[in-house]
């Protein structure tokens, strides 16, 4: 059959691949390059948890390869011409089989230009515009610092390497080891605005600089202040991903294909019904019940009138008009920090282990003028504890802090939080509730007749709610829009969730501000309550906690016991224990 034609043909052409990369050149590559040309996803002792501690943990890497720290120098000794020598001495002895490797699989770390001239061209356009302006001149070189180890270490083949090493004088650039300094000032699109006298024709060339070098936190372009966006605070505005084409932005480690993951800023460009997600359950490409999706019509094909734009009203209160639950749901999806994964919140990447945990909400508030959001929540628990009795959860983040207040079978716990998760570039780092206006400049992709999982008591996959509905992505978020209410309805973000609103179940307004009080009483030393990461006056600390004995009593009888039983344990345990109140 073709498909087997298809398969044998794959499997012919990489044996040749293979083969011919073991071959050819006056420096081969050896099976380690190719090993290490093929791995996307770097070992964990390659990755940190920052990216200050990543940049040390792969510094050390690199002295150890050169064997000598002699051999090797910190960024800051070198100048932007110095880089410039190293990249063109590496670009002359790159591997153009390492590079089809890396081009045939859409790797990240491919580069872009195939000509040392084309290199040399860009950097003196880039010199000549740093020389005018001097605040881009540290992001510049820090930028050839992180690029010129790049590919120092995936362009070049070992053999090379070593020759190269031979040379007089030679040293090899240390990746920077602060955070990532911002580039430019940027307007409030998201662009390099146009400042201490820069030309016009010169903005442009501002730009692709920083669209090169400025990496800045992401989570901030949505999770900044309203007041700060609202005023065009560089970085909080969501960039244009159009003009990218490198993505995913972490590389997608994870393996998803496109229909659990497309970014807006890969190629190929996503379609309609790519990137739509559904109910993950895990890590595992497959660990995911997809929703069903079918087009409609493209969006050069939808009359623009009857598009509702994705946005959420300044203040909103979702509940079901009956009164129960399921106005809001979503499947909550962020690194794992616990086994047990019951204290989580979306990241900004999936470089790291995930918990997935779906929930039904009684209600969900919104006030972006206080900067505050809250969801009530009964969590569904999975993994070890699927045979366990439901528990209820409330989130509440207002400002720049969180609280997840569980009930446990009775015992009652209160996570205090630093939403952001100090994952910026100038740490400390904050995080706000996601501005009403988020998605105003996402892409309309067109129209789909997609499932709905979980509203109007309807299920997941193919007994979801099929409803026609608008269909956006802005980078790695993808959010539908109903033409018939306007309201936003669903959303999928594969390493944050998926969350889904019925239409039905919006009010524009929150009755009662005192829903928003902060921090809650739970979380104040004075309660019988496990405070995790919480002062005594209920505000984050990472330091401080209390009576997490009392939570490790808990598991551990739930895990030696199960289910049966578990509420009355969990009422002795104040009686029982030694506690802080």
């Amino acid at each position: 059959s073709s498909r087997v034609v298809q398969r044998f043909g794959a499997m012919a052409f990489r044996v040749f691949l293979l083969g011919f990369l073991l071959t050819s050149g006056a420096a081969p590559v050896g099976l380690k390059d190719v090993q290490r040309a093929k791995t996307k996803k770097p070992g964990a002792d390659y990755r940190g948890h920052s990216q200050v501690a990543m940049s040390k943990k792969l510094n050390d890497h690199l002295i150890r390869a050169e064997s000598s720290s002699s051999r090797t120098l910190p960024c800051e000794k070198w100048s932007l011409s110095e880089l410039q020598s190293f990249m063109a001495m590496v670009a002359e002895h790159r591997s153009h089989e390492l590079q089809l490797i890396y081009k045939s699989t859409m790797d990240r770390r491919s580069i872009r230009s195939e000509s040392l001239p084309e290199f040399r061209s860009q950097w003196q356009r880039f010199n000549q515009l740093v020389n005018k302006h001097p605040h881009l001149h540290a992001p510049q070189k820090e930028a050839h610092c992180r690029e010129a180890v790049m590919w120092w270490v995936h362009h070049l083949a070992e053999e090379k390497r070593q020759e190269l090493r031979s040379r007089p004088n030679f040293s090899v650039p240390l990746l920077p080891e602060g955070a990532k300094k911002p580039c430019g000032q940027l307007n409030s699109d998201g662009g390099v605005a146009i400042d201490n006298g820069m030309l016009a024709e010169s903005a442009s060339d501002a730009e692709e600089l920083c669209a090169k070098v400025n990496e800045a936190n992401s989570c901030d372009w949505c999770h900044s202040t309203q007041a700060d966006h609202d005023k065009g605070v560089p970085g909080t505005s969501v960039p244009d991903g159009l003009k990218k084409f490198t993505g995913p932005d972490d590389g997608n480690p994870q393996g998803w294909n496109r229909t659990r993951r497309c970014d807006q800023d890969q190629m190929p460009r996503c379609q309609l019904c790519e990137g739509i997600g559904g109910m993950a359950y895990g890590d595992p490409n497959d660990d995911i019940i997809i929703t069903p999706c079918e087009i409609v019509a493209n969006a050069s094909e939808v009359d623009p009138k009857t598009v509702a734009k994705p946005l959420y009203p300044k203040q909103f209160t979702i509940k079901r008009k009956d009164g129960k639950q399921g106005g809001y749901s979503d499947t909550l999806i962020g690194w794992k920090t616990d086994p047990f994964c019951f204290g989580f919140f979306p990241q900004n990447d999936s470089t790291k282990p995930m918990c997935y945990r779906s929930e039904d909400a009684f209600i969900k508030y919104y006030d972006i003028e206080r900067e505050a959001q809250r969801a009530d929540y009964t969590i569904h628990n999975g993994g070890l504890f699927a045979a366990f009795p439901n528990i209820t959860s409330s989130i509440l983040h207002v400002q720049d802090q969180m609280w997840i207040q569980n009930d446990l079978w009775g015992v009652k716990q209160c996570i205090c939080s630093n939403p952001s998760g100090n994952h910026c570039t100038n740490p400390p780092c904050k995080a706000y509730v996601q501005h009403w206006d988020t998605f105003a400049s996402a892409q309309h992709l067109g129209r789909e007749r997609i499932g709905v999982e979980w509203i109007q008591d309807h299920g997941v996959g193919h007994s979801a709610k099929i409803m026609e509905l608008d269909h956006f992505i802005l980078w790695a978020h993808h959010v539908w829009t109903d033409p018939i209410s306007k309201r936003l309805v669903r959303a999928w973000k594969p390493f944050n969730g998926l969350q889904l609103y019925d239409p039905e179940a919006w009010e524009d307004q929150v009755e009662d501000p005192s829903v928003f009080d902060s921090p809650p009483e739970m979380c104040k030393k004075g309660h019988r309550s496990v405070r995790i990461h919480c002062d005594d006056d209920g505000n984050y600390h990472p330091k401080k906690s209390a009576n997490t004995h009392i939570l490790d009593a808990l598991f551990r009888r739930a895990m030696e016991g199960g289910p049966e039983g578990i509420f009355e344990f969990a009422s002795q345990l104040w009686e029982t224990a030694s506690v802080v109140v």
